[in-house]
């Protein structure tokens, strides 16, 4: 039996350095992929919820015999789209079998499944170009939606905001990652800046992080296909509407338009690339949210996503692992302050590099960034796989 798995850079990238739920702290895509052989399928994206010693021994085992290779796609000189292709090749009755399963777009969009030479599966990719077409267009429409959501749309939506606060609260806990929301709690207590809107939010994005990348075995609601812009988008909103007495339907409300806003930075952006979604496109989801639930304008809500866009747009995405704790920690803390700064009155100036008075307009040439880093992509890659290839050699 062999595994061969292939992705796009950025998912291979992402995958390096991600503590595995269940595994004692073991990390990347080769474990997983070991682990993969011996769950229920359909779990779907909860696959490891129930792994336990013996499946890990039993994966560790398949892993160690140098049964499982990674690759990447070397031919994706363009901005990548999420593509993982898995092989299997395994004997029955003394015939070799081959099972290939291929992953396009989001991580739940199977588009092939072929067992031989036979396709039994084809679905369809998922192209942004129509995705964006059918989305809403400016920040207007996304408040309308909102405010037109249903019981069971709030319920949905507030399950996220509830998941995503468990897992904060686990991460500080815990012993997780490199537990930077733990030390972000100690020093705002030594400083007595506890109750500060800002570093709770801080705080509690951070210690979110530090459980996600650390392993932890709780679910955490995603946004755009990203739970670390899941903890961006929702937990800043949970803390100021928990902190400031919000209602319920206000809190589903600037959720959903987190969601909304991230989404719409997502399209224009990619799946993945160089730029930190985790931090830019959520953390403008998030400011936008929190401004909305403190009874912002929309030319509030449009002037708080662009202090975010003219803060952190540079912030890098160099991997998913224990450090993306500091970004989440730096977006949440900047998206809370953006929305304060913009309910005082304070905008950036339109002859400020990327900014526009619409902010969907700034988000855009965001987007446009995102698109030109793919040299930049491939140089944090190449770093990343260098360092990869002395740690072995010491």
């Amino acid at each position: 039996m062999q595994i061969q798995i292939k992705s796009d850079r950025d998912v291979y990238k992402n995958a390096i350095a991600v503590a595995i739920p269940g595994t004692d702290g073991q990390k990347g895509m080769g474990i997983a992929a070991a682990i993969g052989l011996y769950c229920d399928p359909s779990k779907r994206l909860n696959l490891f919820k129930d792994i336990n010693e013996n499946i890990v021994k039993k994966a560790n085992k398949v892993l160690n015999s140098g049964k499982v290779a990674i690759k990447y796609l070397e031919k994706q000189k363009k901005k990548p789209h999420l593509d993982i292709q898995v092989t299997l090749k395994y004997i029955i009755n003394d015939k070799l079998n081959t099972a290939y399963v291929r992953i396009q777009d989001e991580h739940d969009n199977i588009t092939k499944i072929q067992i031989n030479n036979e396709i039994i599966y084809e679905g369809l990719r998922k192209f942004e170009k129509l995705e964006r077409e059918e989305f809403p267009e400016t920040i207007e429409e996304m408040i309308e939606i909102v405010k037109s959501m249903s019981l069971e749309e709030k319920e949905l939506v507030y399950e996220g905001i509830i998941m995503n606060k468990k897992v904060a609260e686990e991460g500080l806990k815990g012993d997780y990652g490199q537990k930077i929301g733990k030390f972000i709690q100690t020093l705002t207590k030594k400083e007595d800046t506890e109750h500060s809107l800002i570093m709770q939010g801080r705080t509690k994005s951070a210690a979110a992080a530090d459980a996600r990348m650390g392993g932890c075995n709780l679910p955490v609601m995603s946004t755009s296909g990203s739970g670390n812009q899941g903890i961006t988008a929702l937990v800043p909103i949970a803390v100021v509407g928990e902190l400031k007495h919000i209602s319920y339907d206000k809190i589903c409300e600037a959720a959903l338009l987190s969601h909304l806003l991230t989404k719409m930075t997502h399209l224009y952006s990619t799946h993945l690339s160089a730029l930190c979604g985790c931090a830019v496109k959520a953390g403008i989801g998030a400011a936008a949210g929190i401004t909305y639930l403190l009874n912002g304008s929309v030319k509030q809500i449009h002037n708080a996503i662009n202090l975010l866009a003219a803060n952190i747009t540079g912030i890098i995405c160099d991997g998913a692992k224990a450090g993306c704790a500091l970004k989440l920690s730096t977006a949440a803390g900047v998206a809370i302050e953006s929305a304060l700064m913009a309910l005082e009155g304070v905008k950036i100036p339109l002859d400020n590099g990327i900014i526009y008075s619409r902010a969907e307009d700034t988000i855009k040439a965001i987007g446009k960034i995102s698109d030109s880093m793919v040299e930049t992509d491939f140089t944090i890659l190449e770093i990343i796989q260098q360092k990869a290839l002395k740690n072995r050699i010491n």
